[in-house]
C-alpha cells in the first residue's frame, strides 16, 4: 500500500474531511488532497510531524508509513520493561479526556487501582 493510500485511510478512519484535517494540521487542505492523489512525493518530516499531530497519531507511526523510519521485522521488538504504574502516576503531568489530574485526582485513581488488584493481591499471598 502506498503513502497516499494510507494517508487518505488513516484521516477516514479518523472520521476527518480533508479540510478538517488541514484545519487540525495546518498543512494546506489542496496539498493533502494532493498528497492522497498521489500527485506529491512523500512530504518531508516536517509535514509528517503536523500531520501527525492533525490525525493524533504518533510521529514515529507515520514516519514509518512514509518510509523515513525501518519497519521492525516480526520478532525483532525487543520485550519492553514494566512500568511501575504508581510511580508513573506521581511522576508525571497527566491529563485525561482534557482534564489535567490534580495530585488528589492521582491519589484516587491510585486508590482505585488499589482497590480493583487487591483480590489478586491477596491470592497470591495465599
Amino acid at each position: 500500500m502506498y503513502f497516499y493510500d494510507k494517508l487518505k485511510d488513516l484521516r477516514k478512519l479518523k472520521g476527518y474531511t480533508i479540510r478538517e484535517l488541514a484545519d487540525r494540521s495546518g498543512v494546506s487542505a489542496a496539498y493533502i488532497s494532493q498528497l492522497e492523489n498521489g500527485n506529491r512525493n512523500i512530504p518531508s518530516p516536517d509535514v509528517l510531524m503536523k500531520l501527525s499531530e492533525g490525525l493524533n497519531i504518533p510521529y514515529a507511526e507515520l514516519m514509518k508509513i512514509a518510509g523515513y523510519l525501518d519497519k521492525p521485522e516480526s520478532g525483532e521488538d525487543k520485550p519492553k520493561a514494566p512500568v511501575n504504574l504508581r510511580r508513573f502516576l506521581h511522576d508525571n503531568e497527566l491529563i485525561f479526556d482534557g482534564i489535567e489530574l490534580t495530585e488528589q485526582d492521582k491519589e484516587w485513581v491510585e486508590r482505585m487501582l488499589s482497590a480493583l488488584f487487591w483480590k489478586e493481591r491477596n491470592s497470591r499471598n495465599e
